[in-house]
């Protein structure tokens, strides 16, 4: 007797009922706006702990009612931040919305490798310094052509606070990662944060060999400005219209800035071989297999 299909299930799929036909959509995401734009907290120890503002959950909300929801629905992964909870919460509304028969799996998993890079305590030291030398500047700029009003800066709106802290920390994210001479890449080489994001990369692509045969799932991963970008930076994509390896920031147009995004779609075919395609701004790229493997083995070897 003829086994028949699972309820969803391709009759070509049958013979192995896992890991072929599988669509898995990884959207890489920073949390939306903050109440509070500082970086830090007060004594500079660790990340601020805002909330999203009432605007940035609006504005997550909108984004997710723009994603079309895969077969089979969503599932969230978030940093130890309240923010990425929250942002997920506010992606999830819109995507339910627009998607009412989608499924999202309630629980939202803490990941490790989605924290904010922690690095050393001077990669800390000097990553303030800079960027709040740059904030500085730029209140000052700002007030005096009448852009903002003279006021301190936690007393300016939520855009204003992001509009100027995402400009002052440009150029310290791109120094750290594209200048392998700065006192910040020696303090804490980005390499290093890079081997831990490409682990998880890696478990969240290679799980389209583990799901059901015809699974088209959507993956959110709620994470912080610092965390990705060493890894989309170190050599291991390739431009799929001139081929040409990424290795600095520049190439792909900065670090993410807030609600900022990056896909990586992993899929496979009907005998599971397994491929991969990452689109950043519109821009398509596909993974370089050796400098990627050498990646893994590196973070493999790694010791925290």
């Amino acid at each position: 007797m003829n086994k028949l299909p699972e309820f969803g299930q391709s009759p070509e799929l049958v013979e192995s009922k896992k890991g072929q036909g599988v669509t898995i959509h990884n959207y890489w995401i920073r949390h939306s706006q903050k109440v509070n734009a500082e970086v830090f907290n007060a004594d500079k120890t660790a990340i601020s702990n805002s909330s999203i503002s009432a605007g940035g959950a609006i504005r997550a909300q909108e984004r997710g009612k723009a994603t079309e929801a895969g077969l089979h629905g969503a599932k969230g992964y978030k940093s130890n931040s309240k923010r990425t909870q929250e942002t997920f919460d506010a992606l999830m509304a819109g995507y339910a919305e627009l998607n009412s028969g989608a499924p999202i799996r309630e629980g939202v998993r803490i990941k490790q490798e989605l924290f904010v890079a922690a690095g050393t305590p001077e990669f800390l030291a000097e990553y303030d310094q800079k960027s709040s030398a740059n904030k500085k500047r730029l209140l000052a700029e700002g007030v005096a052509s009448g852009k903002y009003p003279d006021v301190e800066f936690a007393k300016l709106t939520p855009d204003q606070q992001e509009e100027i802290t995402e400009e002052a920390e440009e150029p310290v994210v791109r120094e750290w990662i594209d200048n392998p001479d700065s006192k910040m890449a020696a303090s804490f080489p980005p390499r290093i944060q890079a081997t831990k994001f490409a682990k998880l990369f890696d478990r969240h692509s290679r799980l389209a060999k583990k799901l059901n045969n015809g699974s088209e799932v959507d993956l959110f991963h709620n994470t912080h400005k610092t965390v990705t970008e060493p890894f989309l930076a170190s050599g291991v994509l390739r431009r799929k219209s001139d081929n040409e390896r990424i290795t600095t920031l520049q190439q792909i147009g900065g670090s993410l800035r807030i609600l900022d995004q990056w896909e990586s779609t992993a899929k496979t075919d009907e005998q599971g071989n397994l491929s991969f395609l990452i689109t950043i701004r519109g821009e398509q790229y596909g993974l370089d297999n050796e400098a990627y493997q050498k990646l893994l083995t590196e973070g493999t070897n790694h010791v925290e």
